[in-house]
């Protein structure tokens, strides 16, 4: 997951704003989950939606970290879904502590 957030940061360097909007946003995905296991509607992220296209999907790594949580794309492809017998809590905590030490560390990804 460090591995995925590193990239990430790594990727867009540059924009710096953009970078720590991705992982706040990410952090809201799986902090929703995290608390609200059984509600379906945050386990479920439309891929077309212009809000996480611009924070997130159109970020290199931004799903892939979503995937490393347990999102999987549905048949149509449209969506991320998490189904609740895949929510793994141990998984949504470690990426949880990752997305926060990557928003707080200054130094995150540049060593």
């Amino acid at each position: 997951m460090r591995n995925c957030l590193r990239s990430l940061k790594q990727s867009h360097k540059e924009d710096d704003a953009k970078v720590k909007r991705a992982f706040q946003t990410l952090l809201t995905y799986v902090g929703n989950v995290a608390k609200n296991p059984d509600e379906e509607k945050f386990r479920k992220i439309r891929l077309s939606n212009p809000s996480f296209q611009e924070r997130v999907g159109s970020l290199n790594g931004g799903v892939q970290f979503l995937e490393l949580c347990g999102f999987v794309k549905d048949e149509s492809a449209a969506f991320l879904f998490l189904p609740r017998d895949k929510v793994d809590m141990p998984i949504l905590n470690s990426a949880g502590a990752e997305l926060n030490s990557a928003i707080v560390n200054p130094f995150f990804g540049v060593l």
